[in-house]
């Protein structure tokens, strides 16, 4: 016969389940995985795949923000089968109330991801039904989110003469990222990330594998760029740690322009730094000119990049110039796209750019 103590604990426990609409969990609850045992597992994995470079450290800290958010709204001591589908379509209602498409896409991605490494870990002896509620956004909301999003706050896209004006006022490194902003389709992280070793300014071609994607990006450069590049490294400052040696733009204080990083924390789960240095310089830089506004900032430059050098048509050399890969089969069959066709891309924009 059971301790009589043992005994009111498992009755409050299973009576609190039954009145929550919940199966009740076993008698002997000690052995099953709760919610937050999975939680733990998979944020384990993923920090180690960030501290090696695996995934970004800006990537875990979406994977940590949102394992958290769903640890919380499941209960973190709730059995793992306990979930059932109806569970997993609350949980979409609550991220519609609360967040864009584009974050639930990937908070959906991630919750997936984390039942999915649950049942491969063994941690698990099957896997979880989510239910047709949990799907990710279609492409019908995804483009009425976007449809809505421009509406509000307009296009995010820059105007020939707002390019023109910000890159009179900008100066040093700042001017260079705007210029490649435009001239190759260069966002925050890629002029933060740009080795020095992938210019080559005598040829005039920036050559090598977009650390995003691993993917080959060949941008030819514009006179303009090729001599805010040479004017950056006449004045690079000295990197504050040998491992920022290999990057050609550096802060004042020798650090990168955008840092992610995983640090230890006292807590159960680590905390994650995130510096984006080129986003408030290039925010001061808006306002100067009565620019800023929601939607708009370094990024736009990129959009910007893609909408002009469209007009030529040549779909395959913009991929390569913006470091995407090549669509379907062409990316398995192209094995080389002329420096010619990507001289007639940037050649393009440039001509739009400064045509008055």
């Amino acid at each position: 016969m059971g301790q009589p103590v043992g005994c009111l604990e498992n009755y409050n426990r299973q009576a609190a389940d039954l009145h929550a609409g919940r199966r009740p969990r076993e008698v002997n609850p000690t052995d099953a995985v709760t919610v937050k045992d999975l939680a733990n597992s998979y944020l384990l994995v993923q920090e180690e795949k960030a501290r090696r470079g695996l995934i970004t450290a800006a990537w875990f800290d979406d994977c940590l923000r949102t394992v958290k958010d769903f640890v919380t709204f499941a209960g973190k001591n709730r059995r793992w089968d306990d979930l059932r589908p109806p569970d997993f379509g609350k949980y979409r209602l609550h991220l519609y109330d609360r967040y864009g498409v584009c974050t639930i896409d990937r908070a959906i991605t991630v919750v997936r991801g984390m039942f999915k490494h649950a049942y491969e870990s063994e941690l698990v002896d099957r896997p979880v039904r989510y239910g047709r509620q949990f799907n990710k956004p279609t492409l019908k909301e995804k483009r009425r989110s976007r449809a809505e999003r421009d509406r509000a706050n307009g296009r995010r896209l820059f105007e020939e003469n707002q390019i023109r004006d910000m890159l009179e006022l900008a100066r040093g490194q700042l001017k260079a990222m705007i210029l490649l902003g435009i001239n190759g389709g260069f966002g925050n992280t890629d002029c933060a990330e740009l080795p020095v070793v992938a210019v080559n300014l005598a040829a005039g071609v920036i050559d090598y594998e977009r650390p995003k994607t691993a993917i080959q990006r060949v941008v030819p450069l514009w006179p303009e760029t090729t001599d805010a590049i040479r004017a950056v490294k006449a004045d690079r400052p000295k990197p504050k740690r040998p491992e920022y040696d290999h990057l050609l733009f550096l802060t004042r204080f020798g650090t990168p322009w955008k840092k992610h990083a995983v640090y230890d924390s006292d807590g159960e789960l680590p905390r994650v730094g995130l510096q984006q240095a080129i986003s408030a310089e290039f925010r001061k830089l808006l306002v100067g000119l009565s620019l800023q506004r929601r939607g708009l900032g370094f990024y736009a430059l990129r959009h910007t990049f893609r909408t002009w050098a469209d007009e030529t048509k040549d779909q395959h050399a913009i991929h390569r110039i913006m470091g995407h890969a090549l669509p379907g089969m062409s990316g398995v069959n192209v094995e080389e796209i002329s420096l010619e066709r990507l001289r007639a891309v940037v050649d393009h924009v440039r001509q739009r750019l400064f045509s008055q």
